[in-house]
């Protein structure tokens, strides 16, 4: 561009036309003559030394390596994860054996039944012929239950008095086991009890020998549970007043503060005499009762 300005303008200014000529004709500005003569050279910043850029290579390296060795670490705890745990028992996890089983003649006695369980397995007694499968058990137990309920406290007596009969022979029979039951066979006992998640057997304390009597009032409370107006209300159940059994120590408060002094006599004197014979097997308590007086 500059070359054709120069042919075609220059020739045309006598006063320029030599020095101009001289200018386009030199070596220098043939060899800029594609390049404005009055621009600035653009300076190209110095390059930066070799330790810095090695600096910067390895920094840019180490990021690399990072990134790329993170999904291979994750990688490994999912296949770890998804493995399979051994099933081997570790040596901490190795469950102990079950505590033996005690022998029956080394156990307490039972306790006895109540009066419907006592009906009901005379009655399995009876018609253990027709007893095949449990469907015939469970039928007769249906069976046994409206029978029951429909009996009157009449017919109900005879079983509520063999069940006091034999909560007698229970009591005799569990205070004759604690006097001959080691200390041994009770942790026996306890530990197969825990095992099979009952409860267990505390032995009594040595004063329960001679326990202390009970009052005139607890007395009467017996005696009414065993009438027929405290089984009826046992056998009604939870009402909305309260449970069976509180409702029969309440219908009992209610009778003996009606009672006069001669209805309570028998019971006063009844505790009297135990009482009196409880202080006589006792003259430890009696001396410090005495003392403290």
């Amino acid at each position: 561009m500059l070359s054709l300005f120069a042919r075609h303008v220059v020739p045309n200014l006598p006063v320029l036309r030599t020095n101009v000529s001289s200018v386009l004709t030199s070596s220098a500005f043939a060899a800029t003559r594609r390049t404005f003569f009055t621009t600035r050279r653009i300076e190209l910043p110095a390059a930066a030394s070799k330790s810095a850029s090695t600096k910067t290579m390895k920094k840019t390296t180490k990021k690399t390596t990072a990134t790329k060795s993170t999904p291979r670490k994750a990688k490994a705890t999912t296949e770890a994860k998804s493995k399979p745990k051994s099933t081997a028992p570790s040596k901490k996890t190795v469950e102990r054996p079950p505590p033996k089983r005690v022998p029956k003649s080394e156990q307490p006695p039972s306790r006895p039944p109540n009066a419907y369980l006592l009906y009901f397995s005379k009655l399995v007694q009876e018609r253990r012929s027709d007893i095949k499968t449990t469907m015939d058990t469970q039928d007769m137990a249906k069976e046994a239950a409206v029978t029951w309920n429909n009996f009157t406290l009449a017919e109900k007596q005879p079983y509520y008095n063999e069940v006091e009969v034999l909560k007698k022979q229970y009591e005799e029979k569990l205070h004759d086991y604690w006097k001959t039951a080691s200390p041994k066979t009770v942790r026996k006992i306890n530990a197969r009890r825990k095992h099979d998640g009952r409860n267990k057997i505390h032995r009594p304390h040595q004063e329960n020998d001679y326990k202390r009597p009970k009052g005139p009032f607890f007395r009467f409370i017996e005696m009414f549970r065993q009438s027929d107006d405290g089984r009826a209300i046992q056998e009604a159940g939870t009402t909305a007043a309260g449970r069976g059994a509180v409702n029969v120590v309440r219908a009992a408060g209610e009778q003996w503060r009606a009672m006069s002094a001669s209805d309570k006599a028998p019971y006063m004197e009844a505790y009297q005499k135990a009482h009196n014979d409880w202080q006589a097997n006792h003259p430890s308590k009696n001396a410090s009762t005495s003392a403290s007086s």
